[in-house]
């Protein structure tokens, strides 16, 4: 899709407020907001890019090992990683696919 159809989607889900936009993470299934990211400090780059648990402490590892303690989100899954989860595709960028 273009920067259009993915903003009119966006629009048609969540609202003209872009801070109510919600993604979900391809590996751990967190859903946050725009504003869930900017609260946690992450670059605005990252939004829907990479999971908001790499800004939080404690975050679940998305691959490796982790304490059983610790829980199945938000993860530190990073979208540019060597693994490219991001299955949503805005003019040949890869994205978290909207939340429900």
């Amino acid at each position: 899709m273009n920067k259009e159809e993915f903003k009119e989607e966006a629009i048609k889900r969540f609202g003209e407020d872009m801070m109510n936009w919600k993604f979900i993470c391809p590996v751990c299934g967190n859903v946050a907001s725009v504003a869930d990211y900017k609260r946690v400090g992450a670059p605005e780059g990252a939004v829907a890019f990479s999971c908001i648990g790499r800004w939080m402490p404690n975050a679940y590892k998305a691959f490796g090992s982790n304490d059983k303690s610790t829980p199945k989100k938000p993860c530190d899954y990073a979208g540019g990683g060597l693994f490219g989860l991001n299955p949503m595709e805005v003019e040949g960028k890869h994205y978290f696919n909207f939340a429900d």
